[in-house]
């Protein structure tokens, strides 16, 4: 089983001050067995050098990020608009895992853009962010477009302002996806967590 964290979105120090203690609280105790294998971090860090150490201790592989359209305003003005991970099942299935941030996107978030996106670069699941409103969708050709939301819930146009971030978990025998959507509600403290089980079979994703 190989675990992946996405997330993104913090806007540090400009929407947000930090990133919530109860988010870190939800963290630890998900990596209390076992560290995540990959973590992808959808962009606009701008200043949250602490978070992205957290995240480098907690993840055993790669931790993916890109820029953000609000990071050429901060520390992360190097990083790449894509990256993308190459993930083999035991019966050699490739399923390939794309991140991008997403300001490219018009009308932003827009899923017919996203999945002309995936098409184009041969992504079978695409994490974007930008919009900061949190989701999980499968197309009718089966590409799997996750968008963590905001770590902070920062504010955007279409956002709930609750912080949330995504798990996944690859079954590398039985070729499942399970993916957890996990949001924060601030008013009332409770965690809300939003369950998708799918495979891979022929080249794309479906609801299992």
């Amino acid at each position: 089983m190989n675990r992946i964290l996405a997330i993104g979105d913090s806007h540090i120090p400009h929407r947000a001050r930090n990133i919530p203690n109860k988010i870190y609280n939800i963290l630890n105790q998900l990596i209390k067995k076992e560290r995540f294998d990959y973590t992808f971090f959808t962009g606009d860090i701008i200043q949250a050098d602490d978070f992205i150490n957290f995240l480098n201790l907690n993840t055993k592989k790669d931790l993916f990020i890109v820029i953000g359209n609000m990071d050429y305003y901060g520390g992360n003005r190097d990083a790449p608009m894509y990256q993308k991970l190459d993930f083999l099942f035991s019966d050699n299935n490739k399923i390939t895992i794309g991140l991008t941030h997403g300001h490219q996107i018009s009308p932003r978030g827009d899923h017919m853009q996203l999945e002309l996106l995936a098409i184009e670069k041969n992504y079978n699941i695409l994490v974007s962010g930008h919009t900061h409103k949190e989701e999980v969708f499968l197309t009718n050709k089966g590409i799997l477009l996750l968008n963590p939301g905001s770590v902070t819930g920062a504010w955007s146009f279409k956002a709930s302002s609750n912080p949330s971030f995504i798990t996944l978990n690859l079954n590398e025998k039985t070729r499942e996806i399970d993916v957890n959507l996990f949001q924060l509600d601030i008013k009332s403290s409770k965690l809300n967590n939003l369950h998708s089980h799918l495979i891979f079979e022929d080249n794309r994703i479906k609801y299992k």
